[in-house]
């Protein structure tokens, strides 16, 4: 009967004992998932690192150990007013405990704050994963900054992007290639615009449903590859003026009718086929951005000034490895995820903060506020793996 007075107590459970080492029992096992989740991230770090040493050498330099280390300091606090927040509940010492989650609740916001300031320049200067990593952002809009100026286009330069991108729909020589792409050598509408129009061409493309195709072949932007900048499209068209001949007013498309003047294609017939339209497939994304003079003095600005020194220009763009990328693809997603986990701790806490003052804890039931404490120390611990990992090393 003593037992029926319990009344936080679930009816399938024989006491408050057995009820409160249920609920261990269950957050343990789903931190046990927790820690499985971020293992796979860590061996992964491991791997790239141990690949390409290199690589985080470089990338370190555009983290801030000052602000990592503040945010490690921020969240041992908030560990230490979780495990207050715990023993004054077991004391039901209500006001103290509330105390303690504000606190808590208080650093997990300043973690954020920080992680934003951290995030913020990273994402203005395009230090991203995947491909966003090589769409250079423009530092001179709104800024006063000078922008690079276009030079104009270098065939050479062109050829590579041409054989990347251009040559599998439009040929070698750009005679076309049946059912993929009109030919270009001998195009009117290549003969009679400008550079600058042909570039502006490329850089929209053109549906097959456009009433002005006639070939009815859609033409992607950009060829179909979203990294080529503008002074790229500059350079393939370049390479399309080496390739042109008298135009010919194609009415049937009958490409093999033409005669070129082009220089014929040499080699053996494996390199003759076109290639596929996604440049370098095999080792993108980083052979889709090659380092030249221009883009290292339009990167000269992406290193952040570290613990407050004056801005200094980096080991270039010329220095960069070329699978950057990678670095910070890994580095947002495990700090990432790791900041997904504490917004999901402080909703936890807000929700004991509230059954906290509706008075539902005491020195008997109290398993809640150690479950979520359990949760909230899982996200420290795994921190203080990553400042190290990320910072320090």
């Amino acid at each position: 009967m003593a037992e029926s007075h319990e009344l936080n107590l679930q009816h399938h459970y024989r006491d408050m004992a057995q009820q409160h080492d249920a609920a261990k029992l269950g957050i343990w096992l789903f931190l046990a998932t927790e820690v499985l989740l971020f293992g796979g991230l860590f061996c992964g770090y491991a791997i790239f690192r141990g690949n390409d040493p290199e690589l985080f050498k470089w990338g370190e330099q555009f983290l801030d150990e000052f602000w990592g280390g503040l945010n490690t300091a921020v969240l041992l606090i908030s560990s230490l007013t979780m495990a207050m927040a715990i023993t004054y509940v077991q004391l039901e010492r209500k006001r103290a405990a509330m105390i303690s989650l504000t606190v808590t609740l208080l650093c997990a916001c300043g973690f954020m704050v920080i992680k934003s300031i951290e995030y913020s320049h990273k994402f203005h200067e395009h230090l991203l994963g995947g491909l966003a990593f090589y769409q250079v952002s423009d530092h001179g809009e709104g800024h006063g900054e000078p922008t690079v100026a276009l030079e104009p286009g270098d065939a050479a330069a062109g050829k590579k992007w041409w054989d990347a991108a251009c040559r599998s729909c439009h040929g070698p020589n750009g005679e076309g290639v049946p059912g993929q792409g009109t030919a270009l050598n001998t195009s009117p509408y290549v003969h009679n615009h400008s550079d600058a129009e042909l570039v502006k061409f490329i850089e929209v493309g053109r549906t097959a449903s456009d009433e002005a195709s006639i070939t009815k072949l859609e033409m992607p932007a950009k060829g179909g590859n979203p990294m080529l900048k503008e002074q790229d499209l500059y350079d393939v068209v370049a390479y399309l003026r080496t390739l042109q001949t008298e135009p010919v007013e194609v009415g049937s498309h009958q490409v093999s009718e033409v005669k070129t003047t082009a220089a014929p294609a040499t080699g053996s017939l494996i390199d003759d086929i076109p290639r596929s339209t996604v440049p370098l497939a095999n080792s993108a994304p980083s052979g889709l951005a090659p380092i030249d003079d221009t883009e290292a003095e339009t990167m000269a600005v992406f290193l952040p000034a570290k613990k407050h020194e004056k801005p200094k220009v980096p080991q270039l763009a010329k220095d960069r490895p070329a699978n950057a990328h990678l670095f910070f693809g890994l580095y947002f997603m495990m700090t990432g995820l790791h900041g997904i986990h504490v917004i999901i701790g402080m909703l936890v806490i807000l929700w004991l903060m509230w059954r906290l003052q509706r008075g539902d804890f005491n020195k008997r039931y109290y398993a809640a506020v150690e479950c979520g404490g359990l949760y909230w120390h899982i996200v420290d611990v795994i921190w203080i793996f990553l400042f190290p990992l990320w910072y320090l090393i």
